[in-house]
């Protein structure tokens, strides 16, 4: 992950508005300065070991930097994370999908780890315990404050109700592999954790040295073998709730929206977790499941509601088999995609799981079988778009190649005009006919269809999927599904920067970086009459995006003397980069949206300090005079609307970065 300036003072700005200043110091000074230890930390930053040893122990709490102990140095390096520091700006998002997803209990126990970072179990039971406590001993579900004022506790504060539930929910989590447990892994960097293990293999299998072709091969075979296993070992816990059958019972029982279908909750059969694990939240798998809400919401901008509805549902089966948005060339790369399963859905566990109040009817077009092309429209496409094999080309003796069985594809479908019964040489065809005749009329009544089953409406909707220009979807087999994520990732990435593209310099600016894309590098005495404007608006339209960074120049000199009459210049557009600076500036835009929020609030501080008194939170409208309570209403607002857009921001980010 490049870390940017924008960048790197989003993160600090995050960690002091969360955890105070002391912590942001230390996080900039790591990002700034690199690996750094107390001693250097202290010359840098000027704290006092006392408080660099708070600081610290902040961040390491809540995996916002690593660590790494030289033994034999004997000393300590602490290096930030940028990833752990960024994915403070989605916590509310994952909040939002685990109690959409899971449940609210789910979501409470969640929000704990998020407010205490990494957290043993006996710990979080504890602090359940102690509230469960306090809500049994408030009579009437009332409570008094120190000054006598009374007030309602609402039924939201004990959304567990119980250690069983709370063990519960820890298994649904653990299951849904958002909680991992925390190992020694966990503390490391990514590059320190595989300089440790590329020693260790070497120390162990290969003392001599590497030598040869076939013992590179071998060596990289281990290593990717060692480093799968250190990145799957935080998920050893669910490997056990499997072995001891907690992951079937589980699934067995029957959840709505989070809770028991008759909405009690008096009997789990869970098996307690043990007492002196220590969980985290794993954020890979929290971005799997938003980008499967990412894609699903655009899925519905594109093709429907209904559809998305459906594609929603299929993307979350999808997202059990998936660990993380981004795999690890060193790890994953090695893997052939011949041995390796594929990672699909099927009709009918589709049809399992999707909801009876989904009118899968809706959202598709009535027409007649004999108006559709139905062998197209079923066609299998067993591999990525971007994955070519031998087997696929045509040869030149046997059966015939993939170009000849379209043409007869296209020949036998219900298009054919001797497949529709119609006379040949033109007899009775629609070219013969005179306009204005009675055949001839439109008619806007829908044709009478048979009836359909909700399997072949539910397959309708996954093929118009399939048939999208962004390819949401790919059918892989018979009654097999599955999604190419990086080509239609990379669609998505284009799309939004068209987007940004159009809104800035304008539907002609758009034009010509789009003829640029497919073209290529061109002359600038060439693009005009391609793009079919005036010479003179192209090179003010052409100079407008040079200056954005959307579109590149670069002179090719016919001769030595390098004049200008003897100069082409050839313009260009590098995709990658334009995506970058999108980026950066989507950085810069949410550092400028907390400033703006740390404005407000410091004009409006006097506000904010008198509801922080104890007996004045939750109480605000009662207790406060009108001034003041028309003043914390406006900053509200103010302060929804500004992490509002932020969070869309956030949205583009996933698309661009993340996902």
């Amino acid at each position: 992950m490049q870390v940017t300036k924008n960048l790197a003072e989003l993160c600090a700005l995050l960690i002091d508005d969360i955890y105070g200043e002391l912590p942001s110091r230390i996080f900039a000074t790591l990002l700034n300065k690199g690996r750094s230890t107390i001693q250097q930390l202290a010359q840098q930053t000027a704290l006092t070991p006392r408080q660099l040893r708070h600081g610290l122990a902040v961040l390491i709490q809540h995996g916002l930097l690593y660590y790494y102990v030289d033994n034999d140095l004997g000393m300590t390096a602490y290096d930030a994370s940028a990833e752990g520091a960024y994915n403070l700006v989605r916590t509310g998002r994952i909040l939002a999908m685990v109690e959409s997803v899971y449940g609210p209990a789910e979501k409470d126990v969640l929000q704990s780890l998020l407010l205490l970072g990494h957290t043993q179990i006996a710990d979080l039971k504890a602090a359940y315990e102690a509230k469960i406590n306090a809500r049994a001993r408030v009579p009437n579900g009332s409570s008094f404050d120190e000054d006598g004022g009374e007030h309602r506790i609402s039924q939201s504060d004990l959304v567990v109700e119980s250690l069983e539930h709370l063990n519960s929910a820890l298994c649904r989590l653990i299951e849904a592999e958002l909680v991992v447990v925390v190992s020694p892994v966990s503390f490391r960097s990514p590059e320190d954790t595989y300089k440790d293990i590329e020693a260790e293999v070497l120390s162990t299998y290969f003392p001599g040295g590497v030598r040869g072709g076939k013992g590179k091969d071998e060596f990289a075979r281990r290593l990717a073998e060692r480093l799968g296993e250190a990145r799957d070992e935080p998920k050893k816990l669910k490997r056990k709730l499997q072995q001891n059958g907690a992951v079937a019972a589980i699934k067995r029982r029957k959840v709505v929206n989070g809770d028991v279908a008759n909405g009690t909750h008096g009997s789990y059969n869970d098996p307690p977790l043990d007492p002196k694990t220590v969980l985290r939240i794993n954020y890979e798998k929290c971005l799997v499941d938003l980008r499967n809400e990412q894609l699903a919401k655009a899925a519905s901008e594109f093709v429907g509601e209904t559809t998305a509805a459906i594609y929603d549902i299929l993307l979350r089966l999808l997202g059990k088999k998936v660990a993380r948005c981004v795999g690890d060339l060193k790890i994953d790369g090695l893997e052939d995609d011949d041995e390796s399963p594929d990672v699909l859905v099927t009709t009918m566990d589709l049809l399992d799981n999707l909801p009876t109040s989904v009118d899968v009817g809706s959202g598709i077009g009535k027409v007649k079988a004999s108006r559709t092309d139905r062998r197209s429209a079923e066609k299998v496409q067993e591999r990525p778009p971007h994955i070519k094999t031998f087997a696929d080309e045509a040869e030149v003796e046997g059966d015939a190649s993939s170009d000849e069985e379209e043409i007869e594809d296209e020949s036998d479908g219900p298009g054919d005009s001797q497949s529709d019964g119609e006379k040949p040489n033109g007899h009775n065809s629609p070219a013969t006919k005179v306009n204005g005749t009675k055949n001839g009329r439109v008619k806007f009544q829908d044709d009478v269809l048979p009836k359909q089953s909700r399997v072949d409406q539910m397959r309708q909707h996954l093929l118009l999927l399939c048939e999208t220009k962004q390819r949401f979807l790919r059918h892989c087999g018979p009654d097999k599904w599955t999604v190419d994520f990086e080509p239609l990732i990379s669609n998505l990435r284009e799309s939004e920067l068209d987007t940004v593209i159009e809104q800035t310099v304008g539907r002609e600016g758009l034009r010509l970086v789009r003829i640029l894309q497919q073209k290529g590098k061109m002359d600038e005495k060439t693009l005009p009459s391609i793009a079919l404007m005036p010479k003179n608006d192209v090179q003010k339209k052409m100079l407008e995006m040079e200056m954005l960074g959307y579109v590149d120049m670069q002179e090719v000199p016919r001769d030595t003397n390098r004049t200008a009459s003897r100069t082409m210049f050839l313009y260009w557009r590098d995709t990658q980069r334009c995506l970058d600076r999108l980026l950066d500036n989507t950085y810069k835009a949410m550092v400028r949206c907390l400033q703006r929020l740390d404005y407000h609030r410091q004009q409006e501080r006097e506000v904010l300090e008198i509801v922080k008194r104890a007996d004045v939170r939750g109480r605000e409208q009662q207790v406060m005079e009108k001034r003041y309570y028309d003043k914390f209403v406006k900053v509200i607002e103010i302060q929804q609307k500004i992490l509002g857009h932020v969070m869309r921001l956030d949205e583009l980010v996933g698309i661009l970065r993340d996902f």
